[in-house]
């Protein structure tokens, strides 16, 4: 009987694209709540839920920021795809408000393990 192979090999495929779209969800996480920030330009900027784990640019040149997620965000001078998540750094704690003097971040990684 042939169609009991049939089967069984549909079950594996179902179970394997089960397994691959759960380990997908997983290590997409993000930060829940709402980033804030004041560009240099005098605009006020929010990015809600910004992914964990990945060095993102600010859209715009920062002065002050407004960490309401639940995790910390570590702040960069450096931008681009050559200097992101470099340069000077600074860590503001979750549900932590700050703005500087000289200080200019451009990038960001949220959660633990920044560079």
């Amino acid at each position: 009987m042939k169609p009991p192979r049939r089967s069984s090999q549909i079950l594996l495929t179902v179970c394997a694209a089960f397994a691959l779209a759960a380990a997908a969800s997983a290590d997409t996480q993000a930060a829940s709540g709402r980033f804030d920030y004041d560009a240099t330009d005098g605009t006020h900027n929010v990015i809600a839920n910004p992914p964990d784990g990945v060095c993102i640019d600010l859209p715009k040149t920062a002065v002050g920021v407004d960490n309401q997620t639940d995790t910390q965000v570590t702040l960069y001078t450096g931008k681009g795809q050559l200097a992101r998540c470099t340069g000077t750094k600074e860590v503001v704690p979750k549900y932590t408000a700050i703005t500087w003097g000289s200080y200019r971040p451009n990038s960001m990684w949220f959660g633990p393990g920044a560079p």
